[in-house]
């Protein structure tokens, strides 16, 4: 056994996890990440008679004790805990984590099962714990809960909003932390007949009976009758559910459905789970219950899915404890403060009461938030920002701050400024610069936008409103109240905001600010440049944003050039300095061959240090971008000579470089290297990492065309081996790859083979090969398959563009008619219901879908071999309405000619609804001419 690492002092602890049985303790341990021996200095309080046992996981220092073997309740509890906090005074918030009886009702949306996960969450002035032997009898039959217990420590409040959230956009790490459990400690997976392991027991011995149905004496329910049974919906999946409400807590086992239903009733309808300690300890220990659910409460209950509760109760702990920062715990009041006396507690209870309100309300105020931006969809300008701060020299910049006309903008006594530039001067670490400037005050409001070529929510007036907006709403003050307004407006955010409403909201919004500064950088980066042009008129003519303050960056294209200086004068229109570009350029170039490992550790010549010098450093010109091309290319020289024959024949322009740069790519990588920029060029969104891994590792040339697993990469950064110079990573919520610079996809468009007409073929070829080569379960697909969601979602937009192509049409129909691969399309993203994430099995036809993506050849074809033009399904209703709605005029032509109903009901009263609410004008004139109904 290896030797176990013992920290200084007991004082390092501040976690305690209470575990009542030997079963939830092993679990419990089976969690750390590393185990201790007991502390330096530790020494045990006479009234002590606990065991401990010592690890960490994450960041925390964690101490595990269990109750005394066959002692239950809330009164063993809360000895436990007071000898703890004897013994360990440092501790300052506690974790109870076991098992207990869920309380199923799937028809209320609580579909609790056997080894899904409980939570104590508070509600209002309720503790999320309430112990069920405090009923108080009243007159007339009726009962009164007395009240509830005390409210966990903030710092876990403030968690479990995080963890949710999280929840609601990613999967839980649960099944990750069982599984890693179960390779370290291998006997726990397995089965005997003392113990039925600590993995999932099966979906057939999860059996809720209704409450009439009484059990048949044995040690399992294979006698009990099945009429009894409550019918449930079947999961897809073993992972547990997490529920969060309230627990019921007390002394009496709970084992009878009748008296499981009378608790019920008394406590409440949000009470979810009954357990047996944590009545014992909330207001004598500051602590989380979380719960395994191992049986139903009633008398079907037995031992089989105790051991896989507790495991999955202590997997969900761990993967709490990352949400809590270990230095707000230490920040927290200690456990053995809040137990000095009865007037304290009192004084404490009052407290708490206070702190809950206050926990309660920025819970709440977290979840609007959540709602807000679900609802808004708003981009985070940060990225871009720190991207640029990443690339930033130090000192870059600085001749800016300095510029007198840079400092009045500052100090208001100019409004507005346009700074702009040719390609690739340095515009965009320019605007982080600025940024990370106004910070450093405090006497403003700060709002930022970057437009970005490479992520079409990034591109819009309309993305850039949602993120300004948002970026007011987390700032609450008057711009929530207007927000939430329009919110509610909306169906609460059931309904999209039109851009013109979200722009009047957010002038609003602003008008009630003191002081604001807004940063907009690459205007010429937006595809929407006659709407940004009128949106900035705006905000220069309104006399009431007369505090708002804009500072622009862009190129100095012809729109902005004829339209800017007018709008806010040609003083405040500024070309950057070349001259000061040029002195940045000089000083990043010489910091990069003394500090950059490919340079420093090669032991150049002077004379090849002062000739990169000269010619990159001096011959830049302005251009930053340039710059940084040239010494990428010469870091990967391999020797001094090679290096010197580059510098003599440096390319003159970004043009060039580029060029340069494809072709130098290795003729066995260069097929998967076009297409990686094919989708970098042409996707909506940037490519995650682990996407364009799958890119590579699906190939589509004749002879060796499918996925294989075996080619991806082992290196995910080997991705840019691919595309040296023309590409580069991003840290986002993922690793995200994105083209270096908007010059790149403008040089790369201008090449025929980069161009949607040929780039849509090998784009859809190599999705519909990714999406028919993977297999496994829909689970499986989603966890082992990192493209499948994003192939699934994109392919179609590639397939309409490609119809040219016989082998794509073959392709797009073989792929639709195939039940298999339809199946698969559709249980990861169906294009009607497109918000949502997991939309499980297709709830419309093959045609119904083709129709609404715009596949015409797929369409004619179904029809051809019998598909009903009128059948109903999907979220529209009909094909027809589908077509209508997307406005994809020769589909429609084909269903009508075909004999669809042109009055048919669906989403809409009819087609011509859905043609009308989207404006789509040709569309309604041939619905008319069939038939439509005006009045349907």
């Amino acid at each position: 056994m290896a030797p176990r690492n013992s920290l200084n002092s007991p004082d390092s602890y501040a976690v305690a996890w209470i575990a009542a049985l030997p079963i939830e303790r092993a679990a419990a341990e089976a969690m750390f990440d590393e185990e201790h021996a007991p502390p330096t200095g530790f020494a045990r309080h006479q009234i002590d008679a606990n065991r401990y046992t010592w690890g960490r996981m994450g960041e925390h220092n964690i101490v595990i004790v269990s109750l005394a073997a066959g002692d239950y309740g809330t009164t063993s509890a809360a000895t436990t805990a007071s000898n703890l906090l004897a013994s360990l005074p440092s501790i300052r918030v506690g974790l109870l984590v076991g098992i207990g009886g869920g309380i199923a009702r799937p028809d209320d949306d609580r579909d609790i099962r056997l080894g899904d996960i409980v939570v104590s969450q508070p509600d209002g002035t309720r503790g999320g714990v309430c112990q069920y032997d405090l009923i108080k009898a009243k007159p007339g039959d009726r009962r009164e809960r007395k009240g509830f217990l005390g409210r966990p420590p903030t710092v876990l409040l403030n968690a479990l909003a995080s963890i949710q959230a999280d929840h609601e956009r990613k999967d839980s790490k649960v099944r990750c932390f069982l599984q890693q459990m179960l390779e370290k400690y291998p006997k726990m997976g397995k089965r005997s007949k003392i113990s039925p392991g600590y993995t999932h027991q099966g979906f057939d011995k999860d059996r809720l009976f209704k409450a009439s149905s009484g059990h048949v004496s044995g040690p399992d329910c294979r006698g009990c009758d099945a009429a009894g049974d409550v019918q449930r919906d079947p999961r897809d999946t073993t992972d547990p559910d997490i529920h969060y409400g309230t627990i019921a807590s007390g002394n009496t086992l709970v084992k009878d459905a009748a008296a499981r239903d009378r608790i019920v009733a008394d406590v409440g309808e949000d009470c979810i789970c009954f357990e047996m300690e944590a009545a014992g300890l909330m207001n004598h220990f500051p602590c989380l219950v979380i719960r395994g659910i191992c049986d139903y409460a009633d008398s079907h209950k037995n031992d089989r899915w105790q051991r896989y509760a507790s495991a999955t109760a202590a997997a969900y702990t761990k993967e709490l404890l990352a949400y809590v920062p270990a230095a707000e715990v230490q920040e927290t009041k200690k456990a053995l403060e809040m137990l000095q006396s009865v007037e304290q507690k009192i004084d404490s209870m009052q407290q708490t009461i206070g702190v809950a309100k206050i926990a309660t309300d920025s819970i709440q105020a977290d979840l609007r938030t959540e709602k807000i931006e679900r609802w808004l969809r708003p981009s985070d300008p940060s990225r871009n920002a720190n991207h640029a701060r990443e690339l930033r020299h130090e000192g870059t910049g600085a001749w800016l701050l300095e510029n007198p006309a840079f400092q009045e903008w500052h100090s208001g006594s100019r409004r507005h400024l346009w700074l702009y530039g040719l390609t690739g001067c340095g515009k965009t670490v320019l605007s982080a610069t600025v940024l990370d400037h106004l910070e450093k005050g405090n006497d403003r409001l700060i709002l930022s936008f970057f437009f970005d070529f490479g992520d079409t929510e990034k591109q819009t007036v309309d993305g850039m409103l949602r993120s300004l907006a948002f970026q007011l709403y987390r700032g609450r003050g008057a711009s929530a109240g207007l927000l939430n307004a329009s919110f509610q407006a909306h169906q609460d955010g059931r309904d999209q905001i039109a851009t013109k409403a979200l722009s009047d909201v957010l002038f609003k919004t602003l008008t009630v600010q003191t002081k604001v500064s807004i940063v907009l950088d690459a205007l010429d980066e937006s595809t929407t440049r006659r709407e940004l042009l009128l949106w900035i008129k705006d905000v220069v003519s309104r006399p009431d944003l007369g505090h708002v303050q804009l500072i622009c960056t862009g190129r100095p294209e012809a729109e902005f050039l004829s339209d800017i200086p007018s709008l806010i004068g040609e003083e405040n229109s500024l070309a950057l300095d070349k001259h000061s570009i040029n002195a940045d350029i000089r000083s990043y170039v010489a910091a990069q061959l003394s500090q950059r490992r490919e340079f420093r550790n090669k032991h150049l010549s002077r004379d090849l240090l002062e000739g990169i010098r000269r010619k990159i450093g001096d011959g830049a010109d302005g251009m930053f971008r340039w710059a940084f091309c040239q010494l990428d290319s010469l870091a990967r020289c391999r020797h001094e000579a090679d290096m010197a024959k580059a510098l003599a024949s440096l390319p003159r322009n970004l043009e060039e470089t580029y060029r340069r740069m494809i072709e130098c790519i290795p003729m066995e990588l260069k097929n998967d290297a076009i297409r990686l920029l094919q989708f970098l060029v042409h996707s909506e969104r940037p490519l995650k990492l682990v996407e364009a891994k799958e890119v590579i590792a699906t190939q589509i040339e004749n002879g060796s065309q499918g996925f294989d697993i075996k080619r991806r990469l082992f290196c995910e950064t080997d991705v840019l081996d691919y595309c040296p110079g023309l590409a580069t990573f991003v840290h986002a919520t993922d690793k995200e790859l994105h083209l270096a610079h908007f010059s790149v996809k403008e040089y790369l468009l201008r090449e025929n083979r980069f161009k949607i007409s040929t780039a849509s073929i090998s784009i859809t070829r190599t999705c519909l090969t990714y999406l028919t080569d993977i297999n496994g379960s829909h689970q499986k697909i989603k966890q082992e398959f990192p493209m499948a969601r994003f192939a699934a979602e994109v392919w179609t937009g590639f397939a309409a563009l490609a119809q040219a192509s016989e082998d794509i049409v073959r392709g797009t129909v073989r792929f639709v008619e195939e039940e298999v691969t339809f199946q698969r399309w559709a249980r990861l993203y169906q294009a009607d219901m497109h918000w949502v994430d997991d939309p499980g099995p297709p709830r419309g036809s093959k045609l119904y879908y083709a129709c609404f993506v715009g596949l015409i050849a797929p369409a004619r074809d179904l029809i051809g071999k019998g598909a009903d033009v009128n059948a109903q399904g999907g979220f529209y209703g009909n094909a027809l309405q589908a077509a209508s709605f997307r406005g994809h005029q020769e589909i429609i032509a084909l269903l009508l000619d075909k004999g669809a109903d042109v009055n048919a009901q669906g989403f809409y009263g009819n087609a011509l609804q859905a043609a009308s609410s989207e404006g789509h004008q040709e569309i309604v004139a041939l619905l008319l001419d069939k038939g439509a109904d005006v009045n349907a």
